[in-house]
């Protein structure tokens, strides 16, 4: 069924303020929602006070009843308030008409989160929805008394609001922990005991065998702990990194942390680690162990805030460390043992009418369970064979191979008893299957269809396909359906296994340089498509095959292979700095010199993409390089990017080396050459023009800039150039620079390109402090904090905690400011960057007194760099709860300068388009502000916002 829940929002208040109007209001709303489930197929099971609780067939009359109600109780004058909607898709049990479980509870805590007149959708529904309705991605949730995490999306249609502020249920869980399908069984007293270990000490090591479910323990303690973690929970996957060297890279591409210069790659993570509270799984250390260790040590060593659960078949040796021990699951009860429980689980997803009754075959799976000593995996892929065979068949064969491994202690007869038990489930598999898995242990991270087919020499999809499905009936290879296209993967133990088996063969090199082969040409491939519409397809792909593309290059690099070395080194890191995967740049880096040597085909390709360094910190090098594919661009014996780009990134690497005059000379050049045709070489043009001061030839380009950017399609060049134009127009018009920076914010958030919202957050607050809400502000400089934070962008942190003091001058809080200003004492590049400092200093002294000022700013110079960000934002926090009493008497009714004007506007009669066009804003934006202001002046209506403007001299009685 289809899961409604409404509710009204802030009823509570609404009743004490106005019982009566309440009363008729809440009859209306009675009619309104109940008739729209009615009319929709829908049945009510349940009323509680102002809620409503209904089941539907179907999703999609479960929507239409939704959408139905809320416009119908907006558009309504006597209804003075908002109802917050959710809709969940599950499998519920019924009983006298009633409905109750595990689903109807997701639904009821899903409204939760909702806001008056938002309609909040489960990712079970999304999946049955979204080629009906079009629903915008809000991130996962940890719904309230559940375990686990739900991916939420919003209901989005014409004639009703569609931005509201973050869930209620508090900011969306930050992390990567992957949700998983399958059941956990067994494991609930474990859970909780790993979770309280990982609350009192900083390094946990879960450790055992493979096979006996480390990972899968790992991620459902970090499940149950990332709402503990402000800065979220992480997972480095180690499997796939198969170059010690290359552990610290790993965890920086997870974190999106920045290379920064010369320095150690682990001493930047460790450096941005520093003041952040978050929990860091590391996954499969074994066969990177002293790597793991000495990074792992490096991390800890700089942050007092950090968790590290680690999961490895051998301990860390490290001082400090609390060792787990992982138990196989219990065979305690027979029957009823968590053993049997995992079995039969298993055995239904592929016999869904598999059962215990009768009592050969219950007898059987005990004796499987017993003969694996209760490892998980080897559990599974028994019971992955009952969508062939018997429980008694299963039975007889392990008891002939392992009768000799059967022990009752804990020992190395465990892994004989895996490894025997993944071996015997291979010997069962057809020749052309035992191919298939053998070539699937090349693969780092995952695989699709079409990679496989391609590594696979001469194979039809169609057999692949057949062959691939019955390894994930066989338990042998896991599928993830959750995007659009399956993707596979393999248990560490059984890729570990296949690749032995694949050595055996004397296959491994010649289908490692397939998969390699494969994955440069795919790359090369993808790059044309990269700077266009397709950026979004081609970043994700990068994204995606990080691990294989990590693969081919140091398999194809170490051997000597350097024209394919470079199609990945070169292709991966121009396209994957957009998304801030630096570790790429630094394979184009370490690779430059032999492929100079070695003239390889595309060398100015891995030059330009050397060039990109700048962004981590290297920008001398890294203009030597831009300038050698500026060099060979035009030469013919090579294949270079397309004409234009190699100066474009010469240009970027002298502005980060501080030469703004070369940077507007080759800029201007590239947007003479080319014009539109080089969308981001005129964006650029203007960032130097406005930075050199020449700011009226800056705004007078700054709209072809966005025009050009947008014809050329690139979704991060269009980032680029509406931050660069509000950069612009800020100097000469705010309104402007306000509705470039309000499209830029909703155009970075749909498209998804992270990389310029800290840039906008933090460029925008800093207008609003001097020039415009400081509300806003608070807001913006929230975000820009987390995203520099995220990003370990040490050099535009610092500038962005040092533009906060002023803003908290604005707001009469001399105190956080003074604590900031000694944090900021600390790092002398903020007086640089941010030169008014030394004048606010001053007044914050004559403020607090020169004596409490001086303490403040004493104790404020204790804060390193991460203990400063932390109270920034509890600060603004703080301040955004609540205002100082200045800025509480600026303007009546709470109302912030933006929405004094869309309430004169409103009140002369304009509508959402007129007022937008006006502003120079959105109408999205606009009908944003008009909903605000009608709730927080409590009106329902123009009419009434227009009486409440006359009332409170915001306009004039006429």
């Amino acid at each position: 069924m289809t899961f409604l829940f409404t509710d009204i929002a802030d009823s509570t208040r609404l009743w004490d303020e106005a019982p009566l109007d309440m009363a008729e209001a809440l009859r209306v709303h009675d009619a309104i929602v109940r008739g729209a489930i009615e009319g929709h197929g829908g049945y009510v099971f349940a009323m509680g006070g102002d809620s409503f609780s209904a089941a539907f067939s179907t999703v999609d009359d479960a929507a239409a009843a939704a959408i139905e109600a809320q416009e119908q109780v907006r558009d309504d004058t006597t209804v003075n308030f908002t109802v917050r909607m959710a809709l969940h898709t599950g499998t519920a049990n019924e009983r006298d008409r009633d409905y109750y479980g595990t689903e109807v509870n997701r639904a009821a805590r899903l409204m939760l989160l909702a806001h008056g007149g938002q309609v909040l959708v489960s990712d079970a529904t999304e999946v049955l929805l979204r080629n009906h309705v079009h629903l915008r991605p809000l991130g996962e949730h940890r719904l309230r008394g559940l375990r686990g995490r739900m991916s939420v999306y919003q209901v989005v249609v014409d004639g009703l609001p569609a931005d509201f502020p973050m869930l209620r249920g508090g900011e969306a869980l930050r992390g990567n922990l992957t949700q998983q399908l399958s059941s956990f069984v067994g494991r609930d007293a474990v859970v909780e005991e790993v979770a309280e270990l990982v609350r009192s000490h900083r390094l946990i090591t879960l450790s055992g065998v493979g096979g006996v479910g480390k990972t899968r323990l790992a991620l459902e303690a970090g499940s149950e702990l990332e709402g503990e973690f402000p800065d979220g929970a992480w997972m480095v996957e180690l499997a796939s990194v198969g170059d010690p060297d290359s552990v610290p890279a790993a965890v920086a591409s997870v974190l999106g942390i920045t290379p920064r210069g010369n320095s150690a790659l682990i001493d930047t993570v460790a450096e941005s680690l520093a003041g952040r509270r978050l929990l860091l799984v590391m996954d499969n250390c074994e066969h990177v162990l002293a790597a793991a260790s000495s990074a792992i040590a490096a991390m800890l060593g700089r942050s007092r805030n950090l968790k590290i659960l680690a999961t490895t078949r051998e301990t860390l040796m490290l001082d400090g460390e609390t060792v787990f021990t992982v138990p196989p699951l219990a065979l305690e009860g027979g029957e009823s043992s968590d053993a049997v429980t995992l079995f039969v689980d298993r055995a239904r997803g592929v016999r869904p009418d598999f059962g215990l009754g009768a009592r050969d075959t219950a007898t059987a799976v005990t004796e499987i369970c017993e003969t694996l000593d209760g490892l998980p995996l080897g559990i599974e892929l028994a019971a992955a064979r009952m969508a062939a065979m018997s429980a008694v068949e299963v039975r007889d064969r392990l008891a002939d191979r392992f009768r000799l491994l059967r022990g009752s202690t804990p020992g190395p007869e465990r892994q004989l008893t895996l490894s025997d038990a993944v071996a015997w489930s291979y010997d069962l598999l057809n020749d052309d299957e035992r191919e298939l898995l053998r070539l699937t242990s090349v693969f780092a991270g995952g695989f699709d269809l079409t990679s496989v087919c391609a590594v696979l020499d001469g194979a039809d999809d169609v057999d692949v396909l057949r062959h691939l499905d019955s390894l994930v009936r066989k338990s042998l290879v896991v599928a993830d359906h959750t995007a659009t296209r399956t993707r596979y993967s393999l248990f560490e133990t059984i890729r570990q296994f296949a690749d032995d088996r694949l050595a055996e063969t004397g296959a491994r090199e010649h289908t490692r340089d397939r998969h390699a082969a494969y994955f440069a040409r795919e790359a090369a491939a993808r790059w044309e498509h990269w700077n266009g519409p397709g950026w979004r397809d081609a970043v994700d792909w990068v994204e995606a095959e990080l691990g294989n593309l990590r693969a081919g290059y140091q398999w194809t690099a170490a051997r000597g292979d350097l024209e394919v070395a470079t199609d990945i080194a070169a292709h991966a890191a121009l396209m994957g700095f957009s998304v801030q995967l630096f570790e790429t740049l630094a394979w184009a880096e370490e690779l430059l010199e032999r492929a100079t040597a070695a003239d390889v085909r595309r060398l100015p390709r891995l030059c330009t993409a050397a060039g990109y360094a700048c962004f981590a910190g290297r920008a001398p090098a890294a203009r030597e390089s831009a300038h050698r594919a500026t060099e060979l661009e035009l030469d013919d014996r090579y294949d270079a990017c397309e004409p234009g780009y190699a100066p474009f990134v010469e240009a970027l690497c002298n502005v980060y080396c501080g030469d703004l005059d070369r940077y507007i000379e080759l800029t201007g050049s590239v947007a003479e050459r080319y014009g539109s045709d080089r969308g981001y070489g005129i964006a650029s043009y203007v960032d130097g023009l406005q930075s050199a001061g020449r700011t009226d030839e800056a705004v007078a380009l700054a709209e072809e800039s966005v025009a050009a950017a947008r014809s050329l399609g690139n979704p991060y060049w269009i980032s680029y150039a509406l931050w660069i134009a509000g950069m612009a127009f800020s100097k000469a018009d705010v309104r402007r620079a306000f509705a470039a920076w309000d499209e830029g914010f909703a155009f970075v958030r749909e498209q998804r390109v992270e990389f310029f919202e800290g840039f906008l957050a933090r460029d925008a607050a800093r207008l609003h402090t001097s020039d415009g809400e400081p509300e806003a502000a608070l807001v913006l400089f929230a975000d820009a904090i987390a995203a520099f934070r995220q990003a370990g962008n040490v050099p535009q942190l610092i500038i962005t905690l040092a533009s906060v003091p002023a803003l908290f001058e604005r707001l009469d809080r001399p105190a956080p400011a003074a604590m900031l200003l000694g944090a900021l004492s600390r790092e002398p590049s903020s007086a640089h960057h941010v030169p008014e400092l030394a004048d606010l200093g001053d007044r914050v002294s004559r403020a607090l007194g020169k004596t409490r000022a001086a303490d403040l700013i004493a104790e404020g110079a204790a804060l390193d760099l991460g203990d400063a960000a932390v109270y920034a934002r509890q600060q603004i926090d703080v301040a955004r709860r609540d205002p100082a009493p200045r800025a509480r008497a600026v303007r009546p009714g709470g109302l912030s300068r933006r929405e004094i004007e869309v309430l004169r506007l409103v009140a002369d009669g304009g509508t959402a388009s007129e007022i937008a066009t006006q502003l120079f804003i959105s109408s999205r934006t606009a009908e944003h502000h008009i909903q605000n202001i009608y709730t927080k002046i409590g009106v329902s209506s123009r009419a009434a916002a227009t009486r409440w403007a006359v009332k409170h001299q915001v306009v004039g009685a006429g």
